[in-house]
Parts: structure tokens; sequence; C-alpha cells
């Protein structure tokens, strides 16, 4: 009886029922036995033979004449300026703002005088404080100045003086006229559009700073920004922000709170710290 009893239980033709994580062999043995195709497992001579009509089939690329030339890839310094470059005009990006970006401070350095150097960057030097030198692109300036082509060629050469006297303006021809009545009214000309701001304290000779249209009111944004960020730093209970949130005394600023913690970092006045918590921007102890 117990050895009918095992049969019963050992005996029959039962189909094994798999779960529904079955094993890749299993499901290849099961389309193998259903289908004549030999399953989806191909030789490689197969399969390459399969591929090789299709290669054959495509069109040729084009010929542009373009060549890869690392020679003229951008430099780090460039990346940075586009990266940092504010949405609305004019396109001043400071240059404490870069090594925040590239983390080399004399390696940004000697990009940026180098870029100044040939001609694709100009410097400005803003009347917020004597450490505040924007960087303006050289295209964007030339095209601020398209009906003075002179004066813009004389200024991108002299960029990394930031200023310059009449009689350098005279001797490179930016001031038209024959007599001394209108190089008066050319220079004046340039003042009121707003290219030459007066420099204070030159020792006695007529020098003016380099400048840009609407530059005046990019300073002030700056100024107002860096001021009200201080403020709300020195409020503060452990003198932190935690700037990974929206801070209420930046919301009006139409350069944007990443421009102004930047701001503060690049000059020195904080350090931005990244924690668990979020990113917070702290003051620096004196």
């Amino acid at each position: 009886m117990e050895r009918r009893r095992c049969a019963k239980k050992t005996g029959g033709t039962q189909k094994p029922q798999w779960s529904n994580r079955r094993p890749l062999i299993e499901i290849e043995r099961l389309r193998r036995r259903d289908t004549d195709e030999g399953g989806f497992i191909r030789s490689h001579a197969a399969e390459q033979a399969r591929k090789r009509p299709r290669v054959d089939a495509a069109e040729p690329v084009a010929d542009d004449g373009w060549e890869f030339d690392p020679e003229h890839l951008p430099t780090d310094a460039e990346v940075a300026l586009d990266f940092l470059k504010p949405r609305q005009p004019p396109s001043l990006v400071l240059v404490s703002h870069v090594p925040g970006v590239l983390k080399d401070r004399g390696k940004a350095e000697r990009e940026l005088r180098k870029l100044a150097q040939e001609g694709k960057i100009t410097y400005l030097q803003l009347p917020t404080s004597s450490s505040d030198v924007a960087v303006l692109d050289g295209d964007e300036y030339r095209a601020l100045l398209s009906e003075k082509a002179a004066f813009a060629d004389f200024a991108l050469r002299n960029a990394a003086k930031l200023y310059c006297t009449r009689e350098e303006l005279d001797k490179a021809g930016c001031l038209e006229g024959e007599n001394e009545r209108e190089k008066r009214a050319a220079l004046d000309d340039l003042r009121r559009l707003g290219f030459l701001r007066p420099r204070r304290g030159g020792g006695g000779e007529d020098a003016y700073w380099f400048a840009v249209p609407q530059g005046g009111d990019f300073a002030r944004d700056v100024l107002a920004g860096r001021e009200a960020l201080l403020s709300s730093l020195q409020r503060a209970k452990y003198k932190e922000v935690d700037v990974s949130r929206s801070v209420q005394s930046l919301e009006r600023s139409p350069l944007g709170q990443a421009f102004h913690v930047r701001d503060l970092v690049g000059r020195g006045d904080a350090d931005l710290l990244e924690r668990p918590a979020g990113r917070f921007l702290r003051l620096r102890r004196r």
C-alpha cells in the first residue's frame, strides 16, 4: 500500500509550473521548441550578415570641409564667461566671479589677460569700487560702437589699462575734427553716449574711464544686492543664510540671487558651505 501511494505521488506527466521570473536559458529552450527560427540568439556570422545590407544601403556622409582643430577650442575662461553672462544687457561679468567657477585664480587671470590682448574681451572699471572690474565680450563691444569703429579698436587695444587720456584719443584718431571745437564736440559725444566716464584724481590730466551704456545701472544693481545680502547675513543668528532657498532681500534684484552670492564669495566677504540641509552662505570673520 505504501509503495502504491508513493507511485501515485511521483507518477503522472504534469507540466512544470514556472514563475514569472523565468531564467533566460529556459525561455530560449521553449522558444526553440515552439518556433523554427532557432530563437533570438544568433551566431556572430549571421548577425553580421543581417547588418551588412543596412550599412551598405546607408547614404554616405557629406564632407563639409570641417576638421577638428584643438587649437581653436574655447578656453576655460571663455566657457566661464559664457556661463556667468547675465541675461539682460549689458552682458557684464565681474572679474572676481570667474575664479569661483574655475577654482584656479591664477590660471583664470592669465587666460583673461590673454583674451584681452587678443581683443576678445575688454575690461571696464565700475564706479562702485576700485576692485570692481567687469569684463565685456569684444564682439558685443564692437556692435555697440558700430558707428565709431576707430574708438572701438583703440579701446580694445588698451583694455588692460582701463582708462585713456584725451591726448591718446587724439593721437589714435578717435576725435574727428580739424579744430579744437570739433574735437571737443566729438569727445562730448562719446561721453553722452556712455562710452567714456571722467576719471577723478588723475594727477591733473584729462583722463576718462572706458565705459558702456547702462553700465551705471548695472553698477547700481550690483551695489544694492551686495548691501542687501550683507545686511541679511549680519542680522542672521549664526551669520549665515540658506541660499538654496530664495532670500527675501534679493527677490527684486534684476541680476538674480546667484549673482550676488558669487559676488560676496569672489570678494572674500563670505564662504559658501555645502551641507546635507542645503547650501549656506556664511559671513567671513575679519
